[in-house]
């Protein structure tokens, strides 16, 4: 008894639905009979609930395994092919098996008659048409509402993901480290300041269009990449190496935007950078993923971090259902698994 609540939470609609509906096509079948004694209401109720119980278990059936074999939106069409099919096939064999039963009792009311077997079938088409048409109306708003909470999602991650990128070159310690370089390279080698100012004007372009896109092609990713890194080795020289080894075979898969430019980032930041223990940042790519490794040298000052960078891209990735994101750390070395998405 413990499992009938259980039971009617999953077929409320049928509990509602079903009786008055059984009711209705009863009196249509037998006319007065039904309703002329208990007797009567009795014999046909029995066989009634008997199939008012097992359609709805069918029904469930195959809308469950329609919905796991077809789950996305752009696959109504399928949905309700399979939905008709699956429908029509429990409901009508049911219902025929039930009347053909009832019509061997011992009563000429309830004799076997094709006109009213036809008028059956009639009756459970409309019904599955109507019904089939309402759950797949009310399939397609809930996964197209799910698709754009979604998408806002997503668009909110990647807004994040670019305000902190964008946050970080601004803050005044990078601008001031930036200006500081910038003015000594003026007086001391004035060509290596043109190029300084070129990469560092690289990197603020890239940022600000990186707003338009979701994605990005491994090649830009990583021409804005050395445009960055190019900063940060005018800065700490010899204390910082950048190894990129991806084939061009991978220049046009695709990665989310501004992914290589927070691994660095945190790579610098939370690393010792020194000429006696250089930071050693290697980008490469196998398989259906990039990786960004580097060694580990933590700071003894460790610097709290929210992690928003590294949670940022692994939900990113959750919500363009690619999986392989990982994260691993051996004590050694630090890597990130990127894979492409598609």
């Amino acid at each position: 008894m413990n499992s009938l609540p259980g039971f009617f939470r999953t077929y409320w609609i049928e509990a509602i639905f079903v009786p008055p509906i059984s009711l209705v096509n009863v009196w249509l079948l037998y006319g007065d009979f039904y309703f002329r004694s208990w007797h009567n209401c009795v014999l046909l109720t029995i066989p009634l609930i008997l199939s008012g119980v097992i359609i709805p278990v069918l029904c469930h059936r195959v809308m469950n395994v329609t919905l796991e074999r077809f789950p996305e939106l752009h696959q109504w069409r399928k949905r309700l092919l399979y939905s008709v099919a699956g429908y029509i096939t429990a409901i009508v064999s049911v219902t025929t098996l039930t009347y053909y039963s009832v019509s061997f009792l011992p009563y000429p009311e309830l004799s076997f008659s094709f006109e009213r077997w036809s008028l059956l079938m009639l009756m459970c088409i409309t019904a599955v048409m109507i019904g089939t048409a309402s759950q797949e109306g009310l399939t397609y708003f809930k996964k197209w509402r799910a698709a754009l909470t979604e998408a806002e999602h997503l668009e909110k991650l990647q807004l994040e993901s670019q305000f902190q990128s964008l946050q970080s070159q601004l803050n005044p310690h990078f601008l001031f480290n930036s200006f500081n370089v910038l003015s000594s390279l003026i007086t001391e080698n004035p060509r290596k300041a043109e190029d300084f100012v070129d990469e560092l004007s690289n990197v603020y372009r890239y940022l600000l269009r990186a707003n338009e896109q979701e994605l990005a092609r491994v090649a830009d990713e990583l021409r804005f990449i050395r445009s960055y890194f190019h900063l940060l080795k005018t800065r700490h020289d010899t204390g910082i190496d950048l190894k990129i080894s991806v084939d061009p075979e991978f220049q046009d898969r695709k990665l989310p935007a501004l992914t290589l430019q927070i691994l660095v980032e945190n790579a610098v930041k939370h690393n010792e950078i020194s000429p006696e223990k250089p930071l050693s940042i290697n980008i490469g790519a196998a398989g259906n993923a990039l990786w960004v490794t580097n060694n580990l040298q933590r700071k003894n000052a460790r610097l709290l971090s929210n992690r928003i960078g590294l949670d940022n891209l692994r939900e990113r990735y959750q919500l363009l259902n690619q999986n392989g994101f990982e994260v691993q750390d051996d004590g050694r070395t630090f890597t990130v698994v990127l894979p492409f998405v598609n």
